[in-house]
C-alpha cells in the first residue's frame, strides 16, 4: 500500500535558499549569453535574455526537477539512517501550496513508527505510535481492512505522514540538500526547463525588434 506525504524540512521555493536555486541559473545564463555575444553586430543585453528566458521557460518543470532532487536526497538519508531502501519517492510539486508530495510505502511508515519506540527522535507533535498498532495486522494478501486499521489509515494524511518522516531526519538535511543541488542539479533543472529552439527563435525576433531594418547596425 502506498500513501502520500508532504516532504518534511522543505521551506518552499519562496524561501531564500530554494529561491536562489531557481533564480541563480536564470541570472547566470542571461549574463553569460550577453557576454558571449557582446561583440555581435546586433547584440542583446542581459535584460533582453532575461525576458526571452521568461518567454520560453517552463518554471513548473524547473521546480519539479529540483523538488525531485530533494526527495531523492532525503530518501538516501532515510535509507542510510534507518536502513529503509526505497523508503519514499517523488510524486509531484504542488505550486499552489508550495509543497512537495512524496509516495511512501506503508512498510516505511510502520518501520519508522517502530523505531520511535526504540530510538531518540524529533518531536512527533502528539502522534502516538502505539495508536497505529492495527496497521501491523495488515497483510499484502488481505482482502479487506478491519475497522481499526481503516481508522488508522484515515489518520495518516499527508501532513501527519510529513511529521512521521521528519522524526528521524537530520535537522540540517534541508541546508545540505540545497548545497548539494546547487552544485550541479539546479543548472540541469534550469536547462531542462528551457525550450532551446524557441529560445533561439525568440532571440532572433528580439534582434529584429531592437534593430529594425534601416538601422545602421542592421
Amino acid at each position: 500500500m502506498i500513501l502520500e506525504a508532504f516532504m518534511p524540512d522543505f521551506s518552499g521555493f519562496s524561501s531564500p535558499g530554494w529561491a536562489a536555486l531557481l533564480s541563480g541559473p536564470r541570472e547566470r545564463t542571461a549574463a553569460n549569453y550577453a557576454k558571449l555575444h557582446e561583440g555581435d553586430n546586433r547584440p542583446l543585453d542581459r535584460d533582453d535574455y532575461l525576458k526571452i528566458i521568461d518567454e520560453v521557460g517552463d518554471p513548473a518543470r524547473q521546480c519539479a526537477e529540483i523538488a525531485k532532487s530533494f526527495c531523492d536526497i532525503f530518501g538516501i538519508h532515510l535509507a542510510i539512517k534507518l536502513g529503509i531502501p526505497h523508503g519514499l519517492r517523488f510524486s509531484r510539486y504542488e505550486a499552489e501550496s508550495d509543497r512537495i508530495v512524496a509516495l511512501v510505502p506503508l512498510f516505511t511508515v510502520r518501520n519508522i513508527l517502530d523505531r520511535c519506540e526504540e530510538k531518540r527522535h524529533r518531536s512527533l507533535d502528539g502522534i502516538v505510535p502505539a495508536e497505529f498498532e492495527p496497521l501491523w495486522q495488515l497483510a499484502p494478501e488481505s482482502g479487506g481492512l478491519s475497522e481499526a486499521a481503516s481508522r488508522c489509515l484515515a489518520r495518516l494524511d499527508r501532513a501527519t505522514l510529513c511529521t512521521v518522516l521528519r522524526a528521524f531526519a537530520n535537522p540540517g538535511v534541508e541546508k545540505k540538500a540545497i548545497a548539494g543541488i546547487a552544485a550541479r542539479r539546479a543548472e540541469l533543472a534550469f536547462s531542462n526547463s528551457i525550450d532551446w529552439e524557441k529560445f533561439r527563435a525568440a532571440a532572433a525576433q528580439r534582434r529584429r525588434e531592437k534593430y529594425p531594418r534601416g538601422n545602421s547596425l542592421n
